[in-house]
């Protein structure tokens, strides 16, 4: 005769149906999340145009913005108002003394920025660089241009390819 052994057991029911619970509730979910995102959401192929904000710079303060791509560099003239668009020879060119048109250009810009500074509450221009993934030899050619003027203060931006980001028309304030 066999005697029954007096061990504990142990049951797995409710650890299965709590773990079956949640898997249930995720597929759920997943596929919720599906049906809900437009499928155009991470579409690639479209322009991204950006707005972008200023987060704690002050309200007189505007953007200049220079477009740094792999064979050229983009900027608007708010003085010619007209955009211009240098290759890099044309660049380098400019950085040996010939035609500088850009550095007398950044040159006005420092000017009229040190009279706003002596008139508190004009708008002062600040030079943004928005450096694509291969325009970084154009904005480090860039750099060595706004380098040669003292106090020109200059921001970088990386940009991602597929993003646009307008130039924006800007009237002189004297």
């Amino acid at each position: 005769m066999r005697h029954a052994s007096n061990s504990p057991r142990v049951t797995l029911f409710p650890f299965l149906s709590v773990l079956l619970s949640t898997m249930g509730v995720l597929a759920f979910l997943s596929i919720s999340f599906l049906l809900v995102v437009p499928e155009t959401a991470d579409s690639p192929q479209k322009t991204k145009r950006l707005q972008f904000e200023w987060v704690g710079a002050p309200g007189y303060v505007k953007p200049i913005f220079i477009r740094c791509y792999s064979d050229r560099i983009e900027y608007y003239n708010m003085f010619e108002n007209k955009d211009y668009s240098l290759s890099l020879d044309e660049l380098l060119e400019q950085l040996q003394g010939r035609n500088p048109e850009l550095l007398s250009y950044l040159v006005q810009l420092d000017q009229l920025n040190n009279s706003v500074k002596k008139r508190f509450g004009q708008t002062e221009y600040y030079p943004l660089l928005l450096v694509y993934p291969d325009g970084i030899l154009a904005s480090e050619l860039l750099l060595v241009v706004i380098e040669k003027i003292g106090g020109l203060n200059y921001g970088l931006e990386p940009m991602l390819p597929d993003w646009e980001v307008p130039y924006q028309g800007q009237d002189i304030e004297n």
